[in-house]
């Protein structure tokens, strides 16, 4: 089959490797599309974040079972399915020894991109589908859109982050943003004030339900909300804007005991505290299985704000995964709004290019 290959940073290689197998406990299936994460593939598209090259990259998919192991039970082929993150189990945890692989503590070892293929390729192979670790996706909705379930899955996590009554500022408008604000606005929250660097990602903001849009180039979005709140400050300020200067913006816009939760990666030079990131020495990561540390890698006196990590360990996602397919039935986000080029598989090259433009994209996908 055709595989994007990882080589480094902007080193993807389009190769032909073996089309995986089911094995006895897994699936494979066909890829239909496969989104480039603004976050996770981009990060590594510009610079190094783990040595692991030689694998495909992709993690925001949707596609159909083509095969499905012979231990495997509720699944067929041509069903919809999904479940993330892929990864293979180690098979040697306490959870993995009762075939409770999507407990398995060591996942991260396994995971797609760094252990196994991923989605940037013609077929996907999951090592495992059981019990809350998949659910079946509607077959009224397109592939592209089942190829949002994962961005806006954690969408639906960040504005769990948020209570009724609190002003809130959605820092970055990419899908993951847009997808925060659209739900919040979905929940009811009053007001809901978006910032980004692009015009086209806060025209976008503006249809979803922000109340306040704010083009942080050319404004002072600081003031902006310090001016909204009467001079006290967001209650809630949600970091998705990887640029270090919006991370000392929602220093600077939070209330006093207010909340900043980061829900992108930092890497080197914004390195606070390493001794509270064991084993981590290229770059700090704020996100994914490394937050689950007991320390903070930034704090600061708790009468003042605390910040916080947006995601922690592995856990049941299922329920994030139905809120993020009820939010694309609203019609809030959907492919056909938000999904504004999709390139060939052989032209992956330009997808991550054209990805890391905001002022030309809001999500970009990939089909095989």
């Amino acid at each position: 089959m055709k595989a994007a290959v990882y080589y480094g940073p902007g080193d993807m290689r389009i190769e032909e490797i073996e089309r995986p197998k089911a094995g006895i406990e897994g699936v494979v299936l066909k890829v239909e599309v496969c989104g480039v994460c603004t976050i996770l593939d981009a990060d590594a598209w510009k610079r190094r974040t783990n040595p692991i090259t030689g694998i495909a990259r992709g993690h925001e998919w949707s596609g159909e079972v083509v095969e499905v192991g012979s231990e495997v039970t509720g699944v067929n082929v041509g069903d919809r399915i999904f479940t993330e993150p892929v990864y293979r189990p180690c098979y040697a945890c306490g959870s993995c020894q009762v075939k409770d692989y999507w407990r398995c503590v060591n996942w991260m070892e396994g995971e797609a991109g760094r252990a196994i293929h991923g989605a940037f390729a013609e077929y996907l192979f999951i090592p495992f589908v059981a019990d809350k670790s998949f659910i079946k996706l509607p077959e009224t909705l397109s592939f592209r859109d089942l190829a949002l379930v994962e961005p806006l899955s954690l969408s639906v996590g960040l504005a769990r982050k948020v209570k009724a009554g609190d002003v809130v500022v959605v820092l970055g408008q990419e899908l993951m943003g847009l997808g925060t604000v659209a739900e919040l606005k979905k929940m009811g929250i009053a007001k809901v004030i978006a910032g980004d660097i692009s015009q086209k990602h806060l025209e976008a903001s503006r249809e979803v339900g922000a109340d306040i849009v704010v083009d942080t180039i050319n404004e002072d979005i600081v003031q902006v909300v310090l001016r909204e709140t009467s001079g006290e400050g967001a209650d809630v300020v949600i970091q998705a804007d990887d640029r270090p200067v919006a991370l000392l913006q929602a220093i600077s816009m939070v209330r006093r005991l207010g909340q900043v939760w980061l829900a992108v990666i930092y890497s080197a030079p914004l390195l606070f505290n390493p001794s509270a990131l064991p084993g981590i020495h290229s770059g700090t990561r704020w996100v994914g299985p490394d937050a689950g540390y007991s320390e903070l890698p930034l704090t600061f006196d708790p009468g003042m704000m605390t910040l916080q990590t947006a995601w922690g360990t592995l856990g049941n996602k299922m329920p994030r995964w139905l809120e993020a397919i009820e939010l694309i039935k609203t019609g809030r986000i959907t492919a056909d709004k938000h999904v504004t080029h999709v390139f060939p598989l052989d032209k992956i090259t330009e997808a991550f290019e054209t990805a890391l433009n905001p002022h030309e994209s809001i999500k970009v996908m990939v089909e095989p």
